[in-house]
């Protein structure tokens, strides 16, 4: 007999979304996962963070579908501890960062390359990180420049990004960038996104497309939600997120997790 959500894939963001305010996951939202996993269901996340951070999340989980990392540049199996799928910045766009420093003097600016941060240009909340368990490099060697970049992150006030989201293509860079949070703009490779990764591990799992269910709450997670054929914006989500989206769910202290598996439940 099959289970009862089989076939189905439960795609979710993190920050905001999975996690309360607090960084944490309710026991309410643990205890649904666990419940949609054992009924068949494949279930995963899909975040802007790297590597190791977002293991102290997946592992206690025990998700069983490969991660969307990066906001989409990276895909990985924890079960594994395997790379599936790795895009890099583009070589001539790395030299932007040194325009935006002189610039734009108000952004932190985060290298991001090979699992750890790099600080290129410090801000108030570069020190964020003191809180996650791991290191950061402050020290910037001529090295860096010759190694593969997965993205950098600029930082600022919500202001600040966007003014600087608005006048970036027309100032800076035609390439791909990515808002990620009220402070945060992402410059990523091109074609890099959540929803562009969806895509590859549907088509690399031959994941039914009716059957995929993703879970957001910012700009980064647009994509996700259109390629997704039920996309939900929790409550507490982004306007602009929340003016696009088909199907909403609480807010990220509300368990959203655990309402939307009831609805899949009611679905299947």
């Amino acid at each position: 007999m099959d289970k009862k959500f089989e076939g189905y894939l439960l795609v979710t963001d993190m920050d905001g979304t999975l996690l309360n305010d607090k960084g944490k996951i309710s026991k309410v939202n643990r205890e649904a996962i666990a419940y949609f996993i054992n009924e068949g269901g494949r279930f995963t996340i899909a975040t802007g963070r790297m590597t190791p951070s977002a293991r102290n999340v997946v592992y206690p989980l025990n998700i069983n579908f490969p991660a969307i990392l990066y906001n989409g540049c990276k895909i990985y199996d924890y079960t594994q501890d395997k790379t599936l799928y790795q895009s890099f910045l583009e070589e001539d766009r790395k030299s932007i960062i040194e325009v935006l420093k002189k610039e734009e003097t108000y952004l932190g600016i985060e290298i991001y390359c090979e699992d750890n941060v790099y600080i290129y240009k410090p801000c108030r909340y570069s020190y964020r990180f003191s809180r996650q368990g791991y290191d950061v490099i402050y020290q910037i060697k001529s090295e860096l420049w010759d190694k593969k970049w997965t993205k950098v992150l600029l930082i600022g006030e919500e202001q600040e990004i966007d003014y600087l989201e608005s006048i970036f293509y027309k100032r800076y860079d035609q390439g791909l960038i990515i808002r990620s949070g009220a402070r945060y703009l992402e410059i990523t490779p091109q074609y890099s996104t959540k929803g562009a990764a969806l895509n590859y591990l549907m088509d690399l799992y031959h994941i039914d497309p009716s059957k995929v269910i993703a879970v957001g709450d910012n700009m980064n997670d647009i994509d996700l939600l259109e390629n997704a054929a039920y996309g939900f914006c929790v409550a507490n989500g982004a306007k602009r997120l929340v003016d696009k989206a088909r199907y909403f769910a609480p807010s990220n202290n509300e368990d959203a997790i655990a309402y939307v598996i009831r609805w899949i439940e009611h679905i299947v």
